[in-house]
């Protein structure tokens, strides 16, 4: 039976009154507990400011909140699902000008979408729109990236609720997921997996460590502190605690799972890890925002298949060619995804369109192949966008921003490759005749409208940038080149 996120609090809260909810850090990094009892009282009390709100016609269609990883962003969360109304996490880093224009993307089809104060009711003298109608359409709304300039929306179909037979997600059961136990989370919470995994965390009673940035000593510090059991990061986290550190495999005995997910891990990493917390250990999750399907592979199975993704955890795998033809096993082209029992949100909104088949087929447009056994491995990306740590990012957005600056003519924007991250952005530029402009300072012009991500970390000058005889971007021809 399914009950509120509101009552959910309560009844974990009733059973856990003094246990902590989150563990979390001030400016100082000095460690705060949210208790189970303090979190249903804080987020009750901000639910009720939000559907008086709502219920006077002043509060937002979509209530938008700054996701630091901070106790009150936790509170902010919970209380904007147990409100019932649709929640939009913001990358606190984002530029204002970035900023705006998402709200106003969000705002064209829901109505007003306004960040909220932590502590305050929305504006009385603020016009807004009750979004009673569509609360029981949205849970939360994920901002996954734009293209052209248009950012790019996955929706969660809601409200949310508590079911125990689907809490948490089951491809996190299969991963050694237990009720109650201490999970650590280091990705944003404005970014899909640590935000879900925080909502299942939260809904089944666990203690949430949530450090407000990342320091590799201090990760492993976290860990053997607080016997973390959980952790739940990207390749970029481990990339980095292997360079800068050299951990001990006995930190980690506690740690029943490491879950890695949003970009691809390279070997050396893999092994290293494998190392560190054993190969019955380390999960790997391939999946999207999009929520269109996903892969899981436990660390052993890796050993036996290096560089696999996985095999489809309830999700169907198709590999096809530009045609939309069925590729068999070894072959490479398009991979296509169908969710089964796995949760598939079926809201969509941004320029950046899956590309779906007659038969329930989607895609996001990596390009792969399986083996006989049904293990999917990913190729080079063929697209464009960009995958800096795990953070997606779309050229046209970056090349727009450079354009409109004064000095710059033309310009085309590509991966780089970087030891630490992965890629990041590179950029080559033209030069408008009689015009000069330095490398930094069209870093500090792209800094100014875009979050730090998304900013060249190389700018190249070029006479001309490789167009086709119709004036499209082949940015192919500078693939393996460093911006």
């Amino acid at each position: 039976m399914s009950i509120s996120i509101r009552q959910r609090m309560a009844d974990i809260a009733e059973m856990s009154t003094d246990r902590p909810a989150v563990v979390g850090f001030d400016e100082n990094s000095v460690e705060q507990v949210l208790t189970w009892r303090e979190l249903a009282e804080r987020s009750g009390r901000r639910a009720d400011a939000l559907v008086d709100a709502a219920a006077r016609g002043t509060g937002p269609g979509v209530v938008a909140i700054e996701a630091n990883n901070t106790i009150q962003a936790v509170v902010d969360i919970v209380a904007v699902l147990s409100a019932e109304l649709p929640l939009l996490p913001l990358n606190p880093a984002s530029p204002a000008p970035e900023r705006e224009k998402l709200l106003n993307f969000i705002g064209q089809t829901y109505g007003q979408a306004q960040l909220i104060d932590a502590e305050a009711d929305a504006d009385a003298d603020r016009p807004g729109r009750s979004p009673a109608s569509m609360a029981n359409r949205i849970a939360y709304l994920l901002p996954t990236g734009g293209s052209s300039g248009r950012p790019k929306i996955a929706i969660r179909p809601g409200p949310l609720v508590y079911d125990p037979h689907q809490v948490p997600l089951p491809l996190r059961r299969r991963a050694g997921w237990r009720s109650g136990q201490r999970q650590l989370i280091l990705g944003p919470l404005h970014h899909a997996a640590p935000f879900t995994t925080l909502l299942d965390g939260l809904l089944d009673g666990n203690t949430t460590v949530l450090p407000p940035y990342f320091l590799p000593a201090w990760t492993v510090e976290l860990v053997e502190r607080y016997a973390v059991e959980w952790i739940q990061l990207t390749p970029a986290h481990m990339r980095t605690i292997l360079m800068l550190l050299q951990p001990d495999p006995a930190s980690f005995t506690s740690v029943r799972t490491v879950m890695h997910t949003a970009a691809s891990c390279d070997s050396f990493t893999k092994k290293r890890w494998i190392e560190l917390v054993g190969p019955q250990h380390l999960y790997e999750v391939y999946s999207s925002t999009e929520n269109i399907g996903g892969t899981l592979v436990r660390g052993d199975e890796w050993q036996q298949r290096p560089g696999t993704v996985g095999r489809g955890f309830f999700t169907k795998i198709s590999i096809r060619d530009e045609a939309g033809n069925r590729l068999g096993p070894g072959q490479t082209g398009k991979v296509f995804m169908r969710a089964g029992r796995v949760s598939r949100g079926d809201a969509y909104l941004g320029s950046q369109v899956l590309e779906t088949t007659a038969d329930g087929f989607a895609s996001v447009g990596d390009f792969g192949w399986l083996d006989e056994d049904g293990y999917l491995f990913l190729a080079p990306r063929r697209h464009d966008v960009i995958n800096v740590g795990g953070e997606k990012v779309y050229p046209n957005e970056v090349e727009a921003q450079l354009l409109e600056h004064p000095a710059v003519l033309d310009a085309v924007v590509v991966a780089t490759e970087e030891q630490l991250l992965g890629s990041t952005v590179g950029a080559y530029v033209v030069c408008n005749p009689g015009s000069s402009v330095s490398s930094g300072e069209l870093m500090a012009h792209c800094r100014a409208g875009l979050v730090n991500y998304k900013v060249p970390t190389r700018v190249t000058f070029v006479d001309q940038v490789p167009r086709s005889a119709a004036g499209k971007l082949e940015r192919w021809r500078l693939a393996g080149q460093r911006g």
